[in-house]
């Protein structure tokens, strides 16, 4: 019984560590910083922040997020596989 719902707890599972994995990245990089003014910019017209130059910091960044993507629906396609096949 407990071994057919593991795939379904391996997905769980995968999906709490790439929230705290991002939940991190989050903070880490500044994205929590001013939540006063973050409660504003819905509400104003004018572009919030000029255009950046793209780093190797952020390139990065993106890379990381969409393999953490790729791995997860990786993860979600076994689990949808084993389900479906039991």
């Amino acid at each position: 019984m407990v071994w057919g719902l593991l795939p379904w707890f391996s997905l769980m599972i995968a999906g709490l560590v790439a929230s705290v994995v991002l939940l991190f990245w989050g903070h880490r990089s500044g994205q929590f910083a001013d939540q006063e003014r973050a409660r504003y910019l819905p509400l104003r017209d004018e572009e919030p922040f000029p255009p950046r130059q793209k780093s190797g910091a952020s390139v990065r960044g993106v890379y990381f997020l969409a393999g953490l993507m790729a791995v997860l629906g990786i993860v979600f396609a076994v689990a949808l596989r084993v389900a479906l096949n039991r």
